[in-house]
């Protein structure tokens, strides 16, 4: 009997509580938040663009909800008090953690896209998984054209957040990815910097790839972009090649190869491809084509994949030189002092 009055308090305290259910939501869905934002990120590295796509909505739609509720409870204030709020630390309380994703029919629907991709070793398709436009207000999420309010809360659509396939890969217009794809030689160049053939070829462990190996993958994908590029410079409408690009297994063969061989590869191709890109008109930079992942493509997209690509392998690279320097202090070699890999400015 005291168990049962103990439990029909505890039900009527959180009906009629507001300001529990309101700390409750924001604890959830930040929680909900993170973990989709880290899944989106591990998507990318596993190459499931759309699946990393999708996980990016809902992570929005989860931080949407967690900002509503820490709205309700009056934690958003002036700035001086929000910079000593965030100072001193919020108080949440005590929260019994729930279910954090997929917490809606429709979350779950297109999870489970995901889940069937994942089963059969691929990423979802352009034809499994539409644009989708998450409400800034509630975290609602609708797929496909946007049309008229948000049909949960009225939001207008310009309050909407887009994550369209065609800019899953980044929006770096032609300058931001013509500055990138300069650059990228005098970096690699500076991460093999004081580092003999040794270091260079020596893996960390089974599971980490040789400098010289990254360097010759980066030459190999640069190479199939340059493939796509002038299929969709040269012909119309194009369907671009659907296999997976070379993956880093096939790079082993770098690994046996001086430094300089290397380098001159990577610099032969990407010589190639600028010389290709460069004076492009903004109309050739949206020259379209059908991938059978990423749906209906135009060069930008591509160049922003490869740029993607690139930077997430650059910043890998300036952690194993810093690694392998680390482990064989008789190197004589020295961590870089300067940030080798920026980031770029998004548009035109």
């Amino acid at each position: 009997m005291h168990v049962r009055r103990l439990m029909h308090n505890l039900v009527r305290y959180h009906m009629t509580n507001p300001d529990h259910e309101a700390r409750q939501m924001f604890a959830l869905g930040s929680m909900g938040h993170v973990a989709y934002h880290l899944w989106a990120e591990q998507a990318r590295r596993e190459h499931r663009f759309n699946i990393a796509r999708l996980f990016d909505a809902l992570s929005a739609a989860r931080l949407a909800r967690a900002g509503d509720a820490f709205r309700r409870l009056g934690w958003v204030r002036s700035t001086g008090e929000n910079v000593a709020a965030a100072f001193s630390g919020a108080v949440i309380g005590d929260i019994s953690a729930d279910r954090i994703t997929g917490v809606t029919p429709f979350a779950r629907e297109l999870l489970a896209r995901a889940q069937r991709a994942i089963s059969e070793g691929r990423d979802l398709r352009a034809s499994e998984l539409g644009d989708l436009f998450v409400c800034t207000t509630c975290g609602e999420i609708c797929e496909g054209k946007l049309e008229g309010a948000c049909r949960r809360c009225r939001t207008v659509p310009e309050a909407h957040k887009a994550f369209r396939a065609i800019e899953a890969m980044g929006t770096l217009g032609p300058h931001a990815i013509m500055a990138f794809l300069e650059q990228t030689e005098d970096a690699l160049r500076t991460l093999v910097a004081g580092l003999d053939d040794d270091l260079l070829s020596r893996r960390l462990n089974d599971a980490t790839p040789s400098l010289k190996e990254l360097i010759g993958h980066l030459a190999d994908m640069d190479a199939i972009f340059r493939q796509r590029a002038w299929l969709l410079l040269e012909t119309n409408r194009p369907t671009l090649p659907p296999a997976h690009p070379p993956t880093l297994e096939s790079a082993a063969v770098y690994r046996d190869q001086p430094i300089d061989a290397v380098l001159d590869a990577y610099h032969t191709t990407r010589t190639q491809t600028l010389n290709l890109l460069r004076g492009l008109t903004s109309a050739a930079w949206h020259r379209e084509g059908y991938h059978e992942v990423y749906g209906l493509v135009n060069l930008l997209h591509q160049a922003n994949w490869l740029i993607s690509h690139e930077r997430a392998h650059l910043v890998e690279m300036a952690q194993i030189r810093h690694d392998l320097i680390a482990a064989d202090r008789h190197s004589g070699a020295t961590t870089v002092a300067n940030i080798v890999v920026t980031g770029s400015n998004e548009g035109e």
